[in-house]
Order: structure tokens, then sequence, then C-alpha cells
């Protein structure tokens, strides 16, 4: 059940690259997030009542909360959805499929858990195909910002692995994920409605990639996903995300005809390499120093979890 709970997100935020650059030619970006979120509060709140959940969150973990909303919501769509209409829909999962190595190096300095040779090599080796990825020909035509948005999603979403590791341990998952995308609502709606003068009654294709983004990519995603990063745990979460790139471009060229250069798909063999490279080899050498405990979660059904 958590393979499959990890599976499903992948394949919808796969496709919900296209489907974003698509609603993009209607909605503003933070529009389009702040509806996508509403949305996906409205679904979870109804979810949570019909099985009657109980959404207490102590007022010690009420900054966790947060920090997870500000990381893996409000500062991850304020650059994905900004960097999605500068870019290819191919080559901006592409550059969100860097997240396993960005969590290796993250891990590194907050846990002193051992690169070791492969992660050192596939630190390398990735940062070569991402040079490839962004500074080739085919490339040159797309606005430089937007490599610089997408990473700067990455990155957003590598602190929120880590700030959900705190929270899960003692809140159900139907409770975490509600109030974060209630809180993820309400963080967007400044966003929104300073873009108010760009607002347009959306068509019928609009409205289904708004819906389609809100219940599925937000709503259940988020759901099946901060359950399989509970029992899976952060690494082998975060490397699930390489399969995303495959979706969105064999997705991206059916429903917008967007073609990445060989180059760029060279650039990402390597990424896309160098993490399938850490995950063989996390089990051998990702041990973290006696001085100080990982601070990943294990695999094991944990027993202190309040239920769900």
């Amino acid at each position: 059940m958590p393979w499959l709970a990890l599976l499903i997100p992948i394949a919808a935020w796969g496709l919900s690259f296209p489907s974003i650059k698509a609603a993009l030619t209607e909605f503003p970006p933070m529009t389009l997030a702040f509806g996508r979120f509403v949305l996906a509060a409205g679904f979870l709140t109804v979810v949570s009542l019909v099985k009657k959940q109980k959404m207490f969150i102590a007022p010690k973990d009420r900054g966790s909360l947060i920090l997870s909303v500000a990381t893996g919501i409000t500062l991850y769509f304020l650059c994905e959805n900004n960097g999605v209409k500068l870019i290819s829909a191919s080559a901006a999962s592409l550059i969100i499929a860097g997240i396993p190595i960005l969590t290796l190096l993250a891990d590194r300095l907050v846990s002193r858990t051992r690169l070791g040779k492969w992660g050192v090599g596939a630190s390398l080796v990735s940062l070569g195909g991402a040079a490839l990825l962004v500074g080739t020909p085919s490339a040159s035509a797309a606005n430089p910002w937007g490599y610089a948005l997408m990473a700067g999603a990455a990155g957003a979403w590598v602190l929120y692995l880590f700030t959900m590791k705190p929270l899960q341990s003692t809140y159900p998952n139907l409770t975490l994920t509600t109030w974060q995308m209630i809180l993820g609502a309400i963080s967007f709606a400044p966003f929104a409605w300073a873009e108010h003068t760009q607002w347009s009654w959306p068509s019928a294709v609009g409205w289904g990639n708004l819906a389609f983004q809100g219940v599925v990519c937000s709503a259940v995603s988020y759901l099946l996903y901060n359950y399989a990063l509970d029992k899976l745990g952060m690494r082998t979460a975060s490397l699930a995300v390489n399969l995303i790139p495959v979706v969105t471009a064999v997705a991206s060229y059916f429903l917008l005809g967007e073609l990445l250069g060989v180059w760029q798909w060279l650039g990402g063999v390597l990424v896309l390499g160098a993490v399938v490279a850490v995950g063989l080899n996390a089990g051998s050498e990702g041990k973290p120093e006696p001085s100080s405990p990982s601070p990943l979660p294990d695999s094991e059904p944990r027993s202190d979890r309040r239920g769900e």
C-alpha cells in the first residue's frame, strides 16, 4: 500500500506540469495556485467531517505545520507556477528530478550522514546534467529565470521533507494534509488578489485543469504522498520523483507538442542516472555518524501514531 500510495501522486504530479502549462494561458500563476488549494481544502474538509477526524494541532507543533505549508506549498508553487510559465513543462519536471540529490546533500548538512563515493559522484554527475539541461542551445530561447525558479521549487520541496518529520509521528495523515491545504489556500489569497486585474472567465478546459490540480494533484496526492513519506522514509519518497519527468515528457508531447533537444535529454538522463545510483547504494553508504542520529523516518509502522 505505501508503494501504491507513492506511485499515484508521482503519476499525478507528472501530468500536472502540462496541466499547469495549459492552465496558465487562462489563469495568472498565483490565482491558479489559490484556486487549486481552495478546491483541495474544501475536498479534504468534507472528507474529514465525514470521517469525524479530530483536527486538533497542539500549540507547540503549529509552528512546524506553518513551516511545512510555507515550504512545500507556498514557496514551492510560487516558484513552480511562475517557472513553468517561462520554460517547457518537460524541462521543468527534469529540474524537479534533482530533488533526491538535494535531499542527500541536505541530509549531510543536517544529520552528518556520510555521502560516500556514490553520493559525491552522483552529486557531480547530477550537477553536470543540470548544466547541460539549462545551458544547451535548445534551452537558450527559454527565460533563464524559469530555470532558477524551478531550482527554487526543488529546494523548497527538500525543506518540506524535513519539516514534515516531527509532525508525522504525532498526527494522523488526514489531519495534517487537511490543515496544509487550508493554510495553503489562505497563504495564496494575497498573491491572487494582487493579480485581480488579470482575471478573466476561463473556459471549460481551464476549469477542468483547475479541478484536476486541486482535487487530484493536491488533495489526493498530498494525502497519499504524506502517507508514503511516513511509511517508506524521506529518501525513498524523494527518490520516486525521478519518475515524474518520464510521465511529463510523454504527456507534454501528446498534449502540448513539446519536444526537448538531444543535449537536454542527455542532461536529463545524467540527472536521473545519478538519482538511481544514489537509490541503489543508499542502504550501504548512507549511514549516519554515531554522534548525530539520522533524522530520517524509518520504514516500520509507528506505534505512537494517533488513530487515523
